[in-house]
């Protein structure tokens, strides 16, 4: 991905904290043929105790998109966080032109299917888990056991061990206080979730300095 410097992000908890909220991402491998292919899936972000991160997600069996693993190529999942067109109106100094801002991270490393059943209804049950949170009476894989066990065979379970992360959250960092100041306020009025969102996370950057 092309990042120019100020646009850059390296700080590991800002990566891992965008995948963990924008976990629904899209995975990209190159088939025998050259040609890309992609899908979107929900992701469980998990890191261990020495720090390093893995993913795990799972797709229908006939998505023919697993059986490029076998290749052993690093593949390509992106995350996207919040974005947001920004107006050269909203800006304090003039001229200005229109632009996007927006917060994305590219992991990248080489999947592995999972064949353990038990490790694949883990995966399954903490991603229930994950999305149910909040819900007044969140559901679990134990109130479908037995239709849950009979849909397991149609699926692949994968792991990705994360050997690459890049960041890139272009903020308005290459603008003056003032403009910057003046995208967050007209952000932060939008009527929309997800300008409201990056303004939140264009606040924290200038808060944290």
């Amino acid at each position: 991905m092309y990042i120019p410097r100020h646009f850059e992000e390296r700080d590991a908890r800002r990566l891992l904290e965008l995948m963990t909220r924008h976990a629904f991402a899209t995975l990209v491998t190159v088939g025998e043929d050259g040609a890309p292919f992609a899908t979107h899936l929900p992701f469980l972000v998990e890191q261990d105790a020495s720090g390093a991160l893995r993913l795990l997600a799972h797709m229908a069996l006939p998505n023919p998109q697993w059986r490029a693993f076998s290749a052993e190529r690093d593949v390509l999942v992106i995350f996207q966080g919040p974005h947001a067109y920004v107006s050269p109106t909203w800006y304090a100094t003039a001229p200005q032109v229109p632009t996007w801002n927006y917060a994305t991270v590219h992991v990248y490393g080489r999947p592995q299917v999972i064949d353990a059943g038990d490790e694949v209804l883990r995966i399954l049950r903490d991603t229930a888990a994950r999305y149910e949170a909040g819900n007044e009476r969140p559901w679990t894989l134990e109130q479908s056991q037995e239709y849950v066990d009979r849909l397991v065979g149609g699926i692949v379970a994968f792991e990705l061990r994360v050997t690459r992360l890049e960041g890139k959250f272009k903020l308005s960092q290459n603008k003056g206080e003032a403009d910057r100041e003046a995208v967050m306020a007209a952000l932060e009025h939008s009527p929309f979730a997800g300008d409201t969102e990056l303004a939140a996370l264009m606040r924290a950057r200038e808060d944290a300095g």
